[in-house]
């Protein structure tokens, strides 16, 4: 029989043709199918056939829905593998084939065994998403064929590739042992059972494997009939604007001198960035709409829609929807997205992790429990999170439990799915959802389409028998059909459009509209990377060719009809949108297809002295279009809004404060009011005074605004505090057991207990409150660092051994402001001291316990501080408050103010006084540095130690007065003030 082929000019033409194939077959007493690639296209083909008076017999449906019924009728017996069924067995056949696991039937032998003959590494293929897409993309179009081809078709196959074929097989075997069959097994079966009855196709513009086989087989007993849209001449749709008509003649056609006088009909939108353009589409879509509605008033004629055509028209709709709606302009978009991009889908993937995934889960339990779904009051939800991302030792049991007491939707859905019961546990899920007020209908209805795709793979996974908790990372990517809908119809003007005002799509689905079906056509995002033309040669493309089973192709083709077809929607207007620059201010090459429509209006596409260098536009167009620069920001982030209102001030520098609110700079106190009425002093503890005069910025957003992380941590913090509690009981009971300090002679004695109070200690952190920071290693590497901590503190032994000879260790942890006020500087301060030596003479050195040292801790590191005066301080003081904390408190004459490193450095530094202390009763300082007095007291302004302490204090009565005063700008001094701060924006980060 004859396998004839009809190339028209354009779609009507095609679709003319079909029709009228189809007609001539159904007239000799046969009945024909007329496949079509897509539903739309099937809605147009029945309204084209009715049209004509109908054609009695003649069926039109896609090529997939025809293939189903016609295996209903005629096929044998096995049911037809769905979508998900199909990802998932791929991913088991990979998985086996990875695993090398032996198979248990015949035909999973056979599958070994092919795999086996062709010398295929069981590990060559790894189950990655993208591996799975591709292996179930070649079983839906080419199974039977790849498997069954001889060993000869594979040999110019790479190794990768025939893991590929292998992997097939072992999918195919794996259908057979389920009763299930792919799609491209039933159309090879049905080209060899099919009753000989004609088939015309229409709309395929490449046939891939399956169609192609199918049309060859038929056609050797009935007739086939192949109608093709050649795109190269304009239909003869009534209406159309002649511009573009003119313009859909010459598109694509050869030069022959006569270029397209411009008009206006289509216009160009030239924003200068990605952030100018929605506000210029915005505002073009309006005056459009509006404009076919006042022009169907007078032609008393129902509107047309305006169509935006885009590469991402969701994320379109939603930045210009506001401003439409606000113009009384209704749209709407439709699109899929991926499960895990719903709001539904990110919650039930959290939900599912934390139910079915190890290791850590309250990052999980947080993304669910602060989700609409969860049924958990936001309060309680964020006090959740902050407890357990407070709490390294919340587990899963703990954190279950709360969920469950938090919510009853977590109540009966964590249990469902502690049994595998997906189902039950969407199905409370959705119950949920459907109680919920106040909600966006669209939103309602996206999220209800999430949920109904989760049920449907959770059932495949069923009928496969895969677990669902196994494959998430595959339910994640599932499609959902979405939509939105923005400015109701009802109740709007009896003109208004049937369908929305504005329609927001992608190219493809504009191509798929009939001719003249919109008033105006909006094509967005004409640059070369949102619509690059590239051969798509990948793995699957490349193995079809290599056995001979399809063509790679014509990429230039395939996007020119494309854009063929959307310019024909059009009825009076197209607009073409393209940003000029990237976002990271390079220029933005414009898209092939553009550059083709403009060329359109040159007689000569080849000159370049006709086009404008701003816009790269010929001249005869740049009346046309419309600039719009990113400098514009109200106008671009609140199209529409009157300027009017906009507020505008200069952006203040990070940390700067104005004169009237630095009264709200509130510093701690104590709880009552000072006598006479006036008001209590200001509380501060020695970090804190420190850390102000690193930098008044960091102070304040670190422990006034507290913007540090919620979470518990296993870092310095935690190794210090704890570290500090080790030596502090380690000494006491070392002074317990009649040791004054540690010396050569009790140096293993003194190991001993390091190692038990390092144990004994390890072991009460996790009954340890919040606030104590306590040390929690969970993980190897963790309970590693640990492990190194504690021969950090025993190798300290052997410096402690040698430190301060003739002092003994007296105080530890002295506490000092908590139960009487102990006033410094003007203020009161609290705090306490690490430890104190004291020596028979009443002297004292107070030290200061580090896990590393940096220079900022010797005395010599003195700099100006701006905030106490422009006075000379060190950049580290704790220890000199400290050393005059115990001269009030306890009496004695300190002779030092030690920093002293348990860590690898060994280091020691600070401030030492050179008449009572030699470099040899401290090792490891550097006594140039440190040595009081000496050049870097000198700086200070400081002749010996008692006299350094004043100093600091005296800076420091300045720097608390700047404090109380509520300056807080950025400030940065010493080495690394930048460090832990979290203003990442400061100017004066460095």
């Amino acid at each position: 029989m004859p396998y004839r082929t009809i190339t028209a000019e354009n779609a009507a033409a095609a679709l003319g043709a079909a029709v009228a194939c189809a007609r001539d077959l159904a007239d000799g007493g046969a009945v024909p199918a007329v496949l079509v690639p897509s539903l739309p296209a099937v809605a147009r083909l029945r309204r084209a056939l009715a049209d004509g008076g109908g054609a009695l017999g003649v069926r039109a449906a896609t090529f997939s829905s025809w293939i189903a019924d016609r295996w209903e009728l005629f096929g044998d017996g096995r049911r037809l593998v769905s979508a998900a069924e199909r990802t998932l067995l791929v991913r088991r056949a990979i998985g086996e084939a990875a695993e090398g696991g032996a198979a248990s039937d015949g035909a999973l032998a056979d599958a070994g065994a092919y795999a086996a003959g062709r010398g295929i590494s069981p590990a060559a293929l790894e189950a990655t998403p993208g591996t799975v897409d591709l292996v179930a993309g070649l079983a839906r179009e080419a199974l039977p064929w790849l498997v069954e081809a001889g060993p000869s078709d594979g040999a110019s196959l790479s190794d990768g590739e025939r893991a590929v074929v292998a992997a097939l097989a072992r999918y195919a075997a794996g259908l057979r042992a389920a009763g299930l069959c792919e799609f491209s097994e039933v159309v090879r079966a049905l080209s060899e059972t099919l009753p000989a009855s004609p088939v015309v196709t229409l709309g395929f513009d490449e046939p891939g494997c399956a169609l192609g086989r199918m049309l060859d087989a038929l056609s050797e007993r009935a007739d086939v009939v192949r109608v093709d849209d050649a795109c190269c001449a304009p239909d003869g749709a009534p209406g159309r604007n002649g511009e573009l008509q003119s313009l859909l003649g010459r598109l694509f056609a050869p030069v022959d001198g006569a270029a397209v006088e411009p008009t206006g009909v289509v216009r160009f939108l030239l924003p200068a960035g990605r952030y100018a353009a929605p506000a210029l589409v915005a505002r073009t879509l309006a005056d459009a709409v509006l404009a076919e509605r006042a022009a169907a008033r007078r032609e008393g004629r129902a509107p047309l829609c305006v169509c935006a055509a885009c590469r991402e028209p969701a994320a379109l709709f939603a930045e210009t929807a506001d401003f439409l709606a606000r113009r009384g302009v209704d749209a709407a978009v439709s699109a899929r997205m991926p499960f895990a991009q719903t709001g539904f889908g990110r919650a039930f993937l959290a939900l599912a992790e934390f139910a079915w995934g190890s290791g850590p889960c309250a990052a999980k339990a947080a993304d669910f429990v602060l989700s609409p779904f969860s049924g958990v009051p936001q309060r309680a939800a964020w006090a959740l999170d902050a407890a357990w991302r407070g709490d390294r030792t919340a587990g899963r049991a703990r954190i279950e439990a709360d969920l469950r007491a938090a919510s009853e939707v977590l109540d009966a859905a964590l249990p469902a799915l502690g049994r595998d019961d997906a189902d039950a546990a969407l199905a409370v899920l959705e119950e949920r959802l459907r109680r919920m007020g106040g909600l966006d209908e669209a939103y309602r209805a996206e999220q209800l389409a999430a949920i109904a795709c989760a049920r449907r793979f959770a059932a495949a996974c069923a009928r496969a028998g895969e677990p669902l908790a196994g494959v998430l990372e595959l339910l994640a990517r599932q499609p959902v059909s979405s939509g939105a809908r923005e400015g109701a119809v009802e109740g709007a003007a009896p003109d208004a459009p049937r369908e929305p005002s504005v329609l927001f799509m992608g190219l493809a689905d504009a191509a798929e509209r009939p001719p003249c079906s919109c008033a105006v056509l909006v094509l967005c995002d004409l640059e070369a990377s949102s619509y690059p033309v590239r051969p798509a040669e990948d793995a699957a493309t490349l193995i079809l060719e290599k056995r001979g089973l399809a063509a790679c192709g014509d990429a230039l083709a395939t996007s020119r009809r494309r854009f063929f077809r959307a310019l024909s929607c059009a009825r009076d207007a197209v607009v073409c949108e393209r940003v000029l620059s990237t976002v990271d201010a390079d220029e933005a090459y414009p898209a092939v297809m553009y550059e083709e429509l403009i060329d359109c209006y040159r007689p000569d596409p080849t000159r370049t002295d006709d086009l404008d260098r701003a816009t790269g536009l010929p001249q005869v167009l740049v009346p046309f279009a419309e600039r719009a620069g990113e400098d514009a920001l109200h106008a671009n982030l609140a199209p529409g809004d009157d300027a009017s209102d906009a507020e505008a001030w200069e952006v203040p520098a990070s940390g700067d404060v104005s004169p009237a609110a630095r009264g709200r700079v509130v510093l701690p106190r104590t709880g009552g009011p000072a006598p006479c009425g006036r008001p209590a002093a200001p509380v501060l503890s020695p970090s804190a005074i420190e850390s102000y005069l690193e930098c008044p910025c960091k102070w304040f957003s670190l422990r006034r605004l507290r913007l540090s992380a919620p979470d518990a941590g296993f870092g310095p913090l935690e190794m210090g505090s704890f570290s500090h509690g080790v030596l502090k009981s380690f000494y006491e009971h070392f002074i317990e057991t009649g040791n004054a300090k540690v010396a050569p002679g009790n140096l293993e004695e003194a190991r001993a207990l390091m190692r038990e109070t390092f144990a004994r200690h390890l072991a009460f952190q996790p009954e340890l409150k919040r606030k104590a920071n306590p040390l929690l290693p969970l993980t190897a590497f963790e309970r590693a660092e640990a492990h190194g901590l504690e021969r950090r503190l025993v190798s300290y032994l052997d410096r402690e051994a040698a430190l301060l000879p003739g002092f003994s260790p007296a105080f530890f942890e002295l506490d000092f402001g908590t139960r009487e006020p102990f006033a410094y500087g003007g203020f009161e301060l609290r705090g306490s001291v690490d430890r104190i030596d004291v020596n028979g003479r009443g002297q004292a050195v107070v030290i200061d316990y580090k896990g590393s040292l940096s220079p900022d801790y010797a005395l010599s590191s003195a700099s100006p501080a701006a905030t106490a005066g422009g006075a000379m301080l060190p950049h580290k003081v704790q220890a000199l408050v400290y050393a005059q904390a115990a001269r009030r408190l306890l009496g004695l004459e300190v002779v030092g103010a030690l920093y002293v490193s348990y860590g690898r450095d060994g280091r020691v530094a600070g401030a030492f006084d050179r008449t009572a202390l030699g470099a040899a009763d401290v090792p490891g300082i550097d006594a140039g540095a440190c040595g009081v007095p000496g050049p870097a007291a000198e700086a200070v302004g400081a002749g010996s130690f008692a006299e350094l302490a004043d100093k600091v204090e005296e800076g420091i009565s300045q720097a608390a007065r700047s404090m109380a005063a509520g300056h807080v700008s950025p400030d940065p001094r010493g080495a690394d003030p930048c460090g832990f701060c979290p203003v990442l924006a400061c100017e004066r980060r460095r």
